[in-house]
């Protein structure tokens, strides 16, 4: 019982991991300079695994919420709104793909290791969902409440870049 406790646990905090590398992903390759930090949990780095891979900094925890940030937005040139929208579509993208990735291959491994990757590649969709439709967190998700969906960040992101073309045409 306690070893299917802690698998859930490690598999709902994989699948949130492979979303907020999503937004970090999609931030860093829109520049050179920029940096992300990726945080499992709450805001703080203490009693945290921190781990660098190349522009991207993790502080892992076991965890129900996760969240990614710039971490040298003043080093950067000012952020646009195409920029913020390809970083909030980032987090979707990589638990669709995560999904759909994790769930063939699954199927090509046997056991308890196949199962685990198919829990993965289930709690992604799961993730894909609940932040791709446009909606504010409700205030009894603790690290969450109040913020906004990423679907919600991209509905208005693209009203404001329709917005500004109208303007300027």
């Amino acid at each position: 019982m306690l070893f299917e406790a802690a698998a859930i646990l490690i598999i709902i905090t994989v699948s949130l991991l492979i979303h907020e590398m999503g937004h970090a992903i999609a931030w860093i390759l829109q520049n050179k300079k920029a940096r992300a930090d990726i945080y499992m949990g709450s805001s703080s780095k203490e009693n945290k695994l921190k781990l660098t891979i190349g522009r991207i900094t993790f502080y892992l925890t076991i965890s129900f919420s996760g969240f990614c940030r710039l971490s040298n937005p003043e080093e950067l040139p000012p952020i646009t709104n195409k920029q913020r929208l390809i970083s909030a579509a980032g987090g979707p993208i990589a638990s669709l793909f995560g999904f759909v990735t994790l769930y063939f291959i699954s199927h090509l491994i046997s056991g308890v290791l196949g199962i685990i990757i198919n829990r993965v590649a289930i709690i992604s969709l799961m993730v894909f969902l609940t932040t791709a439709i446009p909606y504010t967190y409700p205030s009894f998700l603790r690290h969450l409440g109040g913020f906004q969906s990423d679907g919600l960040k991209i509905l208005n992101l693209l009203k404001e870049i329709r917005k500004h073309h109208k303007v300027a045409s």
